[in-house]
């Protein structure tokens, strides 16, 4: 009874724990190593699961699969593949349960259960859309999708799987990019087309980057997507398209997220004003930050607690019954003390060449990716692991979104390349 009890108990920390994780992950206010210390405390109690066996699968793991809280599915999952039932955990996958089996593939995602991508496998051959595309992004996420494999997704009718495939090609054969790049850059799917996009600068062709700057030129749906490319990417007159972008309301959040990694005078600059603008203050202050290096905090920051006239409720508080009330990772942002970081930047600005690109107050080179990388802000990692992918050609990719030690291990690989990772506008580099 005391045994059933504590792994009872397991399973309850496990669920909120892995819950937690997964917002550190997206958080502005968590970087790596806070994130590594929460997931310690999230493998404590998957460990105790595992060590219940055959009593924790029977009374409380198998069970947990059909619980419909997707974070306990999750750890259940883990758990069980970590006991060694990885055969019954891909029969369950077949099954029918599809809620169910996406809080699974997140632990398959995670899992070092030895032969696991091998029984994955064969359920690509199955006459299930949903089922492949959660497999093709399991594969992918563990790094044992096979070229030709990764080839075949771009054709899948899933969207999720073309996405998923897209993003981990290596840099495709010309062949490729003349006979399939063009109609995926046309996809009406915006995340098919972002990455289509993200191939084809993988691959250096050219006609990626004219579709990425047709798509912020047009600001329709593929717009969000594209402009972060081409911040990454652009010059100063690409900026100067993202700047423009903030006269459109529905357009401003995502043209500030953007600018925060151009890195160029002109955004820092076009930054400043939005600060009083209370439904955009805090995005540009995390983009004038990222840029900058100016530490939102201390006499830069509102105190805990207080915000500008005019600014939104939080969402616990808001009277619109139809209001999403999940909290989103901006809601962790601080408020910038306007006044504070004018006067800031008045004595700063001459520190920042025009036409140079920052990063954390640093002319932005492959060590001072690395370094952002490492000790940055989670919420901003996932584009810039994006950047040194796209950059290396492949061959440098952090799973931003796996565990911890995973992470440090592919830094530590990229290490060396980022010594002398040339990060220059890539149009200069594109065929």
């Amino acid at each position: 009874m005391v045994l059933q009890e504590v792994l009872e108990e397991h399973l309850d920390e496990a669920a909120f724990r892995w819950l937690q994780w997964e917002r550190a992950l997206e958080a502005p206010n968590f970087n790596l190593q806070e994130t590594a210390t929460q997931e310690e405390q999230l493998a404590a109690h998957l460990h105790g699961l595992v060590l219940g066996n055959q009593t924790a699968a029977d009374s409380f793991l198998w069970p947990a699969l059909g619980s419909g809280e997707s974070t306990r599915i999750t750890a259940a999952a883990y758990a069980l593949l970590a006991q060694g039932q990885v055969e019954a955990i891909v029969n369950f996958m077949k099954g029918d349960a599809p809620e169910a089996r996406e809080a699974v593939r997140r632990a398959v995602e995670l899992s070092g259960a030895p032969g696991l991508g091998i029984q994955l496998a064969p359920l690509l051959k199955r006459d299930d859309p949903c089922l492949q595309a959660q497999v093709v992004e399991a594969l992918v996420f563990r790094h044992e999708a096979p070229l030709e494999m990764l080839t075949r997704a771009f054709m899948y009718d899933e969207p999720r799987a073309r996405i998923a495939a897209l993003r981990e090609s290596p840099p495709l054969p010309g062949d490729t990019v003349r006979r399939h790049l063009p109609r995926l850059l046309e996809s009406k799917h915006p995340g098919i087309r972002a990455a289509a996009m993200e191939a084809g600068l993988t691959s250096r062709a050219r006609i990626a980057w004219e579709a990425c700057q047709q798509a912020v030129h047009a600001r329709s749906a593929h717009t969000p997507q594209a402009m972060v490319l081409l911040a990454l990417f652009g010059t100063d007159a690409d900026t100067a398209l993202l700047v423009e972008a903030l006269e459109t309301q529905q357009l401003r959040p995502h043209a500030l997220w953007a600018l925060g990694f151009s890195g160029r005078v002109l955004a820092m600059e076009a930054c400043l004003p939005y600060l009083e603008v209370p439904s955009v203050a805090r995005l540009a202050g995390e983009a004038f930050s990222a840029m900058t290096g100016l530490r939102l905090e201390g006499a830069y920051a509102l105190p805990p607690g207080e915000q500008p006239e005019g600014a939104p409720p939080p969402p616990e508080q808001q009277e619109d019954m139809e209001a999403n009330l999940v909290p989103k990772p901006e809601d962790d942002l601080p408020w910038p003390c306007i006044g504070a970081v004018r006067h800031w930047w008045k004595e700063a600005r001459l520190r920042f060449e025009v036409g140079g690109r920052y990063l954390d107050g640093h002319l932005l080179q492959g060590p001072v990716l690395l370094n952002a990388l490492t000790h940055g802000p989670m919420r901003r990692r996932h584009v810039l692991a994006r950047e040194l992918a796209i950059r290396s050609q492949g061959q440098h990719r952090v799973p931003t979104r796996a565990f911890t030690q995973r992470q440090f291990a592919a830094l530590a690989q990229a290490q060396e390349a980022c010594k002398s990772l040339r990060v220059l506008p890539l149009e200069r580099t594109l065929r």
